[in-house]
């Protein structure tokens, strides 16, 4: 996209905002540097309109992906990428949301060592930093920041990761829901505009069907229902999410935290309804060598001087909103998860140990994003290793009628995800037995014969 004068002072304007807001946040936290409920939960007092608006905003962090996927399947994507979590996350509202909030937890590992033991903590600590680390959507702020700068991708990762990160080093998770809650209203905007201009342009979406592939208004978008399926497993990864669970356990009420779940589904299916819509558009009415960039293209095309600044900008809050809070999830999971619990840090705060953990996940990050440029890889192999560990040893964690001993649950954690790690490993290196079942299926299979074997029933007297 070639952006105007107009264009770069509205993006300008947000980056000045959204820092403004960021630091405020810090500022106004500055007598609690040490309080470590108040850095990495809010204080536990984040009230109904700013969690629904956080938790809507970090959902679409891919969201060129979505683009990619929208281009290259159609309503595949919606299959896959929308439908699935709606279920999930309404089934994380009904069942273990006030949970969350009712019980003392700072973390998904504080959960699973208060039941498990430390072993078992300091696994799920790293399956949680499987899924944290924010290396997608670094990725996707480098490649929209390049778009209209011509800095090069690397150097556009750096200055996308500084903007997005400084102002959580020293606001926390105040910082990051007040920034998600701008950031929120800035993408829903953005994305109405490109939708009015594409039907202004190009009439009703329902008239595309003659231009579009016939693949793509097909569910299974001409893959395998195994594909599809596996999916809907990926979207279990809802229940081990730690953006919900940091979310549920920052609400100021139990009810906050399940009805603004239920409510961030609604606002989700109007997002999804938008962004389905503009790649169907990119896909009928332009040939584009990069899927990633079908939402700039239609862009580029549709929308006026001011109105592509405003998409553009709704382009990197939608990015950014995501970045900023794995960000603090992964340096919450480095500092108070991993690094407090060893013996040489134990003296440190917790706000300092999570700080170094975010320079070290910055520095991870990016070097995962060069490494595996392509954001639907990256979601699609982290979550396949993440889920099959830590799902069922998580959930049994909230049960009143079942549970695990300690060292059955480390071992569920260890081999489900490390049979996915290794199926996903062969399957790179053209092995036979491995092709055509995806990595996620033995692992979760191999978790789930586990629990069945160790699994016990709780004896009331």
């Amino acid at each position: 996209m070639t952006p105007s004068a107009a264009d770069l002072a509205v993006i300008a304007l947000y980056v000045v905002m959204v820092l403004f807001i960021g630091f405020r946040s810090s500022k106004s936290d500055s007598d609690d540097k040490d309080n470590t409920e108040n850095f990495i939960l809010a204080g536990r007092k984040v009230t109904l309109p700013f969690f629904v608006g956080t938790l809507v905003a970090t959902w679409y962090g891919s969201i060129l992906g979505v683009g990619e996927f929208v281009y290259n399947s159609g309503i595949l994507a919606w299959v896959c990428f929308a439908l699935p979590y709606y279920i999930s996350a309404t089934l994380f509202a009904l069942l273990i949301s006030r949970k969350i909030r009712n019980s003392n937890i700072l973390t998904i590992p504080d959960q699973i060592a208060s039941k498990y033991g430390g072993i078992a903590g300091t696994l799920a600590s790293l399956i949680v930093l499987v899924i944290t680390l924010p290396a997608s959507y670094i990725l996707m702020l480098g490649v929209i920041i390049d778009m209209f700068t011509s800095w090069g991708l690397f150097n556009s990762i750096l200055v996308g990761a500084a903007i997005s990160l400084v102002y959580i080093y020293t606001g926390g998770l105040k910082a990051d829901i007040r920034t998600n809650f701008a950031q929120f209203i800035v993408m829903y905007l953005g994305f109405a505009a490109l939708l009015y201009f594409s039907y202004a342009s190009y009439g009703s979406v329902f008239d595309l069907a003659d231009k579009l592939p016939a693949t793509h208004l097909e569910a299974a978008g001409g893959n395998s229902w195994q594909y599809v399926a596996v999916w809907f497993i990926i979207s279990l990864q809802t229940f081990i999410d730690p953006g919900f669970h940091q979310r549920c356990a920052a609400a100021k009420t139990p009810n906050i935290a399940r009805n603004g779940i239920l409510i961030s589904v609604f606002f989700w299916m109007i997002f999804d309804a938008m962004t389905l819509s503009t790649g169907l558009y990119a896909k009928a009415f332009f040939e584009i060598a990069n899927p990633l960039m079908a939402y700039p293209t239609l862009g580029e095309a549709v929308l006026p001087p001011i109105w592509k600044g405003v998409f553009m900008t709704a382009l990197i809050a939608t990015v950014m909103s995501t970045l900023d809070s794995y960000a603090f999830l992964s340096a919450t999971t480095i500092g108070n998860d991993l690094l407090k619990k060893m013996r040489s840090f134990h003296k440190i705060s917790t706000q300092k140990l999570t700080q170094v953990g975010l320079v070290i996940t910055a520095i991870l990050s990016i070097l995962l994003a060069t490494a595996l440029p392509s954001v639907i890889d990256l979601i699609y192999k982290t979550s396949s290793i993440a889920v099959p560990g830590l799902l069922l040893p998580l959930l049994l964690s909230f049960s009143s009628n079942y549970y695990l001993k300690a060292g059955h649950a480390s071992l569920i954690m260890l081999a489900g995800s490390l049979t996915s790690f290794l199926w996903m490993l062969l399957a790179e290196f053209s092995v036979s037995f491995v092709s055509g079942t995806e990595a996620m299926l033995p692992g979760i299979l191999m978790s789930l014969i586990l629990t069945s074997i160790f699994v016990k029933r709780v004896r009331y007297e």
